[in-house]
Parts: C-alpha cells; structure tokens; sequence
C-alpha cells in the first residue's frame, strides 16, 4: 500500500447540552486512526498528519429517554472508532468497506443490548461518520445529523436526511423553510438499533486545500440555518471559536436539543487548491462488496449499505398523536407516542396539503418500521420505535 498523502488535518469537536434536555444524548469523535490519538470535548484544537490508517469524525445523536440514547450513542462511536484502529491500514475502497460494516456491527451490538436490557429498550442513535485515507472524504449516513463541507466561501451539505421531511424536499412536496414547521419533522427513516439491520449509505467528496468539513447533530442544523452556519465559519477561521460560535447560535434560538459539531480542516502540498468548476454536493459511493481484512481476520461482507434512501419505499409511518407502541413481542404497552406539536403559524399552502397527502399514501402503504424522534416535556426526549396496530 503506498503512504499516506501529504495532508494535514486540523480538528475541534464539542457538545452541548443545550437549553431544555436534562442530559446530554448526543456524542462526537475526532481522532487520528494510525496513532489513536483522540480529541476531548472543547479542548483546543490539534493538527495531525493524516496516516496509513486514516482520519475520523463522527457525531450521533442518542435517542430513548432517560440515559439510554446517551448509552446508544456512545456505543456506537466506541464501535466504529475500534473497528477502525484495530483494521490494517487500507486504500479508499477497502477503508469505505470497513466504515460500512463497522456502523452496520454498532447497529447490531446496540440492537442486541436494546432487546436484552428492559431500562434500554428502545435506544437507538443517528450515526455520520466521516473518514480520510487519501485526498477524498468517505461519508456514511444513518438518521439526520449532518455533513457539510465549506469550500471556497460557499457551504454544501454533502449527506441527505433519513427522514419524512427530506423526501417531501426531494420529491417537491415541500421547502426546506416549509420542512421546519412540518408536524413530522420528528420522524427519521433509519436509526442504529432500531432494527436488526440498517442500510448505510455512503457518499464521497474529492477535497480541495483549505476546505472546512462540520458534522453536527439536529440541534445545530434544526434551529440554525445554512446561511447562518455559513456565516459564522467564515467570520471565524479558528476551528475553536467557530465550532463555539455556531453551538451559541444555536444557544440563542433557545437551545431546544443537544447540540454537537466537529470540524477539521484539509490542508497540504497533495490537495488541489479551489476551483471555480467544483461542483461540492452529495455524491453517492459504492466501494463494492469484497471482503476487508479485520485484526480478528476475514469475514465476508453483509451486502447491506448499498441501497440508497432514495431507492426504496418507506416501510413503515407513525401516527401523529397517542398512537400505542409495541412491545418487541407485538403486545400493546401502557406507553404512547406524541409527535412535536405542529407550528400554529404553519402555512396551508398547496404544497403543505400535498406533502400531508403523500404522508397518507406512506402510511397506506407501510409495513415496517420507522423512528419518530418525540418530545414529551421541556426537560425529557423520548424517542421510540412505533408500528402499527
């Protein structure tokens, strides 16, 4: 395997209760894969140079109640950063592999803890997981936390949203102001142990000198929009006090969930400099399904991940009010799930009808399951995998 690539990586993350939670559910991790060097919350900013094994950013955002989702998020940052440190060193392909069963492998460990610990039933997390061999950034997607990348003074995000509101967005149903006062904006298609198996999609983004990369979990990017999240990196060129700027953004708008970012910087002699026909945006990767040598040997790869969102029909829709759970055993429990209250000031407008029109399709065609990300008071999150009756 040939070495490295002349780059240098400079990160920050930090996490923030927020306002309202009483806990703090979310998780992040910055790390140097090849020394296991890893970045405390808040603490000053580090520079490294990327290694045979790779750079990483991770940030999840813990669902469940009480402490579970801080118990799923943890699980699975640990998870995925030990797979990584415990792999040899791989080209592009063989790394992307690995970050793909390494969230599938958390999902699985998070599910099993889930369905065996009554106190964690029902835990799950969202994942964005971020990681560097070579001159191009690997990007896996479970949930609605967030990639974006900053190039050139113009911000992109580079992941899609696994939810309702996102598909609405992408099939023209609604706008993304629009999608902010959605009633269903709780509701994600994928979280890690929810269910037995997840479908992780990867995306890649060819880096150039000097690009900023923030992952963040919905308590940034829910109250916070683009085009404040673009304004603060770049009145702040110091990853500490962006990465604090943008969590007191957030702050101001009455800090409603908990709030993660973790940022890095790319630079080096091996990057390009900008272009003017960069075209920075979501581009969907399959690094192919050949089996990735692990510390503990072999084993063949799942087959999952490789279907995106946008391929396949949403499996499953909540209702949006006091509708019963489910036990795993399929018996009704005395718990009852309530959907965010919809803005007051919401617009009817024609687009508004037809996105509750396709949410009444969804739901005639459901089977499966989906995630609603509840709020049950000011103080306590809890968010449940619900079917239907």
């Amino acid at each position: 395997m040939p070495s490295p690539p002349d780059i240098a990586i400079e990160v920050y993350g930090k996490t923030d209760v927020g306002l309202i939670r009483e806990h703090n559910e979310d998780n992040f991790l910055v790390a140097d894969v090849t020394t296991a060097l890893r970045a405390a919350d808040g603490r000053d900013p580090f520079t490294f140079k990327l290694g045979d094994k790779g750079a990483l950013l991770l940030v999840c955002d813990g669902m469940g109640g009480a402490a579970a989702g801080e118990v799923a998020s943890q699980m699975a940052a640990d998870a995925i950063y030990e797979a990584l440190v415990r792999a040899p060193p791989q080209p592009r392909d063989g790394f992307a592999r690995l970050m793909r069963r390494a969230v599938e492998r958390a999902n699985e460990a998070i599910f099993i803890q889930s369905r065996d610990n009554q106190s964690e039933r029902g835990m799950g997390t969202t994942c964005t997981v971020a990681g560097l061999v070579d001159d191009t950034l690997v990007v896996a997607q479970i949930g609605d936390s967030r990639c974006y990348v900053l190039r050139d003074g113009k911000l992109a995000q580079v992941t899609k949203d696994q939810s309702l509101a996102w598909q609405l967005i992408e099939a023209g149903a609604m706008t993304i102001d629009e999608a902010k006062a959605f009633e269903h904006a709780n509701i994600i298609l994928q979280a890690l142990g929810v269910q037995e198996r997840v479908e992780v999609v990867l995306s890649q983004v060819p880096l150039r000198k000097g690009d900023v990369a923030l992952l963040c979990s919905d308590g940034l990017h829910g109250p916070v929009t683009d085009e404040e999240i673009l304004a603060v990196l770049i009145a702040e060129p110091n990853l500490q006090k962006a990465g604090e700027g943008l969590i007191q953004k957030a702050l101001d708008r009455d800090g409603p969930d908990n709030i993660t970012v973790a940022l890095a910087r790319f630079e080096g002699a091996t990057l390009l400099p900008p272009a003017p026909e960069d075209l920075v945006s979501f581009i969907g990767y399959d690094p192919g399904n050949d089996p990735v040598p692990e510390a503990t040997g072999t084993n063949e790869d799942s087959g999952l991940g490789r279907e995106t969102v946008e391929e396949r029909l949403p499996r499953d829709l909540v209702m949006p009010d006091d509708v019963p759970t489910k036990t795993d055993s399929g018996e009704p429990s005395a718990t009852r799930a309530k959907a965010a209250a919809p803005s007051p000031s919401a617009p009817r407008t024609a687009r508004s009808l037809l996105a509750l029109f396709l949410v009444a399709l969804i739901f005639a065609a459901a089977g499966g399951i989906f995630v609603m990300k509840c709020e049950r008071d000011q103080s306590e999150r809890s968010d449940t995998r619900v079917t239907l009756p």
